[in-house]
């Protein structure tokens, strides 16, 4: 099935990435808590468009990190990377709920995948660290500490994914219900 992309589509990923660098902007001083995970998972489960997905993550980064600067350019592949990676697994997602009758589910299968990425983003990341870095030695021990210090972070990552993932999720599903009953009406007229 080919795709194409259509207005409503290009609207919906412009708005995502605004919002993705209007917050990860101002939230500049709280480390680790971050949109853009939130916002790579929505827009592949809201968007037809399997890189048109993938461009809101990317899109997001490239232009806030204009403004951050760059970083060590393993570490900055592996948070490209890792961050894109829920606008993958939304497509999927969506279907799992299109076959759900139970929405304490749905909702639990959001919640599980953001926290998922979360802990895939904690490993990834500080695996990058710790190979890039000479800060731990190159043996377990030293992974271990790049591990344990980045604990901190993770608190934060966990925290800003699931606010995000809860925020977008429950805006999208309560925007849902209210055009549908919207329509509803309309149709009732």
């Amino acid at each position: 099935m080919k795709f194409k992309l259509n207005l409503t589509d290009i609207l919906t990923a412009t708005l995502l990435v605004c919002m993705g660098v209007v917050l990860r902007l101002g939230l500049e001083d709280y480390p680790n808590v971050s949109p853009v995970a939130a916002l790579a998972l929505l827009a592949g489960y809201i968007l037809r468009g399997r890189v048109l997905a993938l461009a809101v993550p990317l899109i997001v980064l490239t232009m806030s990190d204009l403004y951050f600067g760059g970083y060590a350019p393993k570490v900055m592949v592996s948070v490209y990377a890792l961050l894109a990676l829920p606008a993958l697994a939304g497509r999927s997602l969506n279907n799992f709920h299109q076959n759900q009758k139970s929405p304490a589910l749905s909702v639990a299968s959001v919640g599980a995948t953001g926290l998922g990425f979360s802990v895939l983003f904690f490993l990834g990341t500080n695996l990058a660290v710790w190979s890039s870095s000479s800060f731990y030695p190159m043996n377990l021990t030293g992974l271990l500490e790049c591990y344990t210090a980045a604990l901190p972070f993770f608190r934060q990552t966990i925290l800003g994914d699931m606010i995000f993932v809860s925020l977008f999720f429950g805006s999208y599903a309560m925007g849902k219900v209210w055009l549908t009953s919207k329509a509803d009406q309309l149709v009732a007229e």
